[in-house]
């Protein structure tokens, strides 16, 4: 009877001492944010159109944040004023236009997200 406990005791504490805790991730969702920064046409001043998405809460709040970042005159304070905001940086592209083959840029676009 001793000897079955004691197998029974280190057998328990193996499982125990081996056995791996599994953690769930959870899902993280996270919300974009479109921002096209254009140089203002004779001026030193930024127009900034921000595009959180298609419903009025999120237009309302990309029209609030484009009335708030347009006129900076750096694109570091518009970057800054975002993650300010809890965003981060994704992604930069150029945004560019082009008319009978003579092409530049005319701004950039942040793409940003938000927990």
């Amino acid at each position: 009877m001793r000897m079955i406990l004691t197998l029974v005791f280190i057998t328990a504490l193996c499982m125990t001492s081996f056995s791996q805790s599994i953690q769930q991730t959870q899902d993280r969702k996270y919300s974009y944010a479109y921002i096209l920064v254009e140089g203002k046409l004779f001026s030193k001043k930024l127009k900034v159109t921000v595009d959180f998405g298609d419903t009025p809460e999120q237009i309302k709040a990309g029209k609030e944040f484009s009335e708030k970042l347009t006129n900076k005159k750096s694109y570091a304070a518009v970057l800054n004023y975002m993650v300010e905001n809890q965003f981060e940086l994704v992604e930069t592209l150029d945004y560019a236009s082009s008319y009978m083959g003579s092409g530049g840029t005319d701004g950039i676009v942040f793409i940003m997200r938000k927990k």
